[in-house]
């Protein structure tokens, strides 16, 4: 090699050592930048869809939110998960001295089996975070709704934590089979507290996951919104103030009997109470409601649907009535969102012509 090219191997071999240094420079900040910046993990691209959550992504969401805002055992949790996976056990919340009973149900976090008291509770589309609920001396963090964790977590660049805390995620019922049955409170079963068994009661419907929670509408000009629990409905809008109702299963027979239609004390027993039943028609499945006492009319269905919006696809709640099952709403799952597709028809849904 003449002098020449060994002069020009040598510049090039140090232009790429130092690029390798530079390299190694920026990896280096990136790795330290969560911890300067007080984030749990770098900030990246990666976006999180508030309405569109599986109950994965709900439990990652909600670690990685506490675990950068609160830090402690939020925020062990969270670096662990990431390592070994979460677990959220499902509680009846009596197990812990809480603050707030949300729906009735309490959702412990824990990563690695370890337990170290992360608690929340969910209303609707709220969320109340704790931690310490094992010591009896639960501490409320805060309530805040999904939306706005989904926001935050945006904004500071951590969706692909969430993704990562999403994937291998574990839900656990531990109470064995006890979410099943409502709580004895009026927060879950309504104010109707006549047992199972009577008038007609077969027992509480189990409302999928995939309808729970607090659905918004601006169609026809009248806003409102239903929020399902896990055998609760409730709607408010117009005139309505939102009054609870728990789903029951209807023994088929019972409004066979003209006395029990008639009844005036079985009419007020039963008055927070609706029957429902699953049905498969046009394509989704259906939760079909009447109110208890109800001998005619269709009564309405919902049904949770995905629809392309602003070019993602997001669940839709729709709303359909009349023989015909025609859609009366579509409701989504903020109010904003709810006001930016106000009117909107879309083409695989059936309305009324």
């Amino acid at each position: 090699m003449n002098s020449k090219k060994l002069g020009i191997a040598l510049v090039t071999g140090l232009a790429l050592l130092l690029v390798g240094c530079g390299n190694q420079t920026s990896t280096s900040k990136d790795a330290s930048s969560a911890s300067s910046s007080g984030l749990l993990a770098p900030k990246t691209n990666s976006k999180i869809s508030q309405g569109n959550l599986t109950p994965q992504q709900t439990v990652a969401v909600i670690t990685a939110y506490a675990g950068n805002k609160y830090g402690n055992d939020w925020a062990t949790t969270a670096k662990s998960g990431q390592q070994n996976g979460l677990q959220v056990n499902l509680y009846r919340t009596n197990k812990y001295q809480l603050s707030d009973n949300g729906q009735g149900v309490a959702y412990n976090v824990t990563a690695n089996g370890k337990d170290t008291g992360l608690v929340y509770t969910v209303s609707g589309n709220n969320v109340t975070i704790y931690e310490n609920a094992q010591s009896g001396q639960a501490k409320k963090l805060t309530t805040v709704s999904r939306a706005d964790m989904v926001q935050y977590l945006n904004d500071n660049g951590q969706g692909q934590l969430v993704n990562n805390l999403a994937t291998g995620a574990k839900v656990v019922d531990k109470t064995n089979g006890g979410l099943t049955t409502p709580a004895n409170n009026g927060s879950q079963t309504g104010k109707s507290s006549t047992s199972t068994g009577q008038y007609g009661n077969e027992g509480p419907v189990n409302v999928p996951s995939e309808l729970q929670g607090t659905w918004y509408t601006a169609d026809n000009d009248e806003p409102g919104s239903v929020t399902f629990g896990a055998h609760t409905f409730k709607y408010t809008g117009g005139d309505n103030d939102g009054e609870q109702m728990a789903i029951y299963k209807q023994d088929p027979a019972f409004l066979n009997n003209d006395s029990n239609i008639t009844n005036q004390a079985i009419m007020k027993a039963t008055k927070n109470w609706m029957r429902g039943m699953f049905v498969n028609a046009k394509g989704m499945h259906w939760l079909l409601m009447h109110s208890w006492m109800q001998t005619a009319g269709a009564g309405t269905y919902y049904a949770v649907h995905t629809e392309t919006i602003n070019g993602q696809q997001v669940k839709v709640l729709v709303e359909a009535g009349g023989a015909d099952m025609h859609v009366n709403a579509v409701y989504y799952q903020s109010q904003s969102m709810a006001k930016q597709q106000a009117g909107t028809k879309y083409d695989d849904l059936n309305y009324m012509q």
